[in-house]
């Protein structure tokens, strides 16, 4: 099992009013901690329109992680694809990969609030053929083929041959989708192991179906972790840190939805809570090392090969992060 560290939206909420300029800064000291202790790779995360500054332009911070860093891979995860001119994107994946010495790690998201296509004039209702066609642009811009056939070559063409490229899936269309092209899988954090294994089953069935050779795919999850010194330590403050984020977060961007598919938001407080407890006790790894061993295992067991372990949970200081990181590093991964 590999592990990347997540993930960081330079998000300034309630619980952490900080400057922008303040969270910023400490990815780049974030990633320095992650590549000095051993980390492959540490990954960004996208959203808009909300109050709380979300990240909106994951390439560009891209760029100050490979300034900051020399073997730390860059991770996005995910880029909401269907909101971004492709052409624009696959010369910024170029562009990245050139400036980071090959070091992108590129993952693209489906995309799901109203607010955030509303704010970019696009229809939700499209992005599913936004997408399927700027993944054929990130295919043609790859392989150094004329953008659909008769269009522009993108130059300069990045480095690796070609950059990963990883679909996040919550939806058995969105694992589908990535099988048909034999793209990385990145699992939701509201997939229990149970429900993450049937859907790597899902993508071996659809890619054998579709002639796809799915041997060397990578399966990621993520999961939140967070490795403590101190049992009770992680059950006083860790995991009540790890709820709050929760019902932020899930009530804000209306993440989950409930049993009859209705999205989740602060005017269902109850129901919000049941799915934040849901999270920590099906989809979270939080304890000593030997706890958070056993509960990662069984990810194992399922075809899962990759974590992204998402030990950031915005409001705790660097130096708890850090020491949980470490942790993770030596007594885990």
């Amino acid at each position: 099992m590999e592990f990347g560290i997540g993930l960081w939206g330079m998000q300034s909420t309630r619980s952490a009013l900080l400057p922008h300029q303040t969270l910023y800064r400490r990815l780049g000291e974030s990633c320095q901690v992650a590549e000095g202790l051993g980390f492959e790779s540490l990954w960004l995360t996208e959203h808009r329109f909300w109050y709380d500054g979300y990240l909106p332009s994951l390439l560009t911070a891209g760029g100050y992680m490979a300034g900051a860093t020399t073997k730390l891979r860059i991770g996005t995860g995910c880029l909401l694809l269907p909101q971004h001119d492709p052409i624009r994107i696959a010369q910024g994946v170029a562009t990245l990969d050139q400036i980071s010495h090959g070091r992108l790690d590129f993952g693209v998201a489906l995309g799901y609030r109203d607010q955030e296509f509303d704010g970019l004039g696009i229809h939700r209702k499209e992005r599913a053929g936004r997408m399927e066609a700027a993944l054929d642009v990130l295919a043609d811009a790859a392989a150094g083929r004329p953008i659909h056939g008769d269009g522009p070559i993108i130059t300069p063409a990045p480095i690796q041959n070609p950059v990963p490229l990883w679909v996040a899936a919550v939806s058995d269309n969105a694992v589908k989708r990535a099988a048909r092209r034999g793209l990385n899988l990145l699992l939701s954090d509201a997939h229990d192991d149970r429900r993450a294994g049937e859907l790597v089953e899902l993508y071996h069935r659809t890619a054998q179906e579709h002639g796809v050779d799915s041997s060397d795919v990578r399966f990621g999850i993520l999961r939140y972790v967070w490795v403590d010194e101190s049992a009770a330590n992680a059950e006083k403050v860790v995991i009540p840190r790890l709820r709050s984020f929760l019902l932020e977060q899930l009530g804000g961007w209306r993440y989950l939805s409930d049993e009859e598919g209705n999205s989740l938001g602060f005017e269902q407080p109850e129901k919000l809570r049941k799915a934040a407890e849901g999270v920590i006790r099906n989809n979270a790894a939080i304890g000593t090392p030997e706890t958070v061993i056993r509960r990662l295992k069984s990810l194992e067991s399922v075809g899962v090969n990759f974590i992204v372990a998402r030990s950031h949970m915005v409001s705790e200081s660097p130096d708890d992060l850090y020491q949980a990181m470490s942790l993770l590093a030596n007594e885990v991964a």
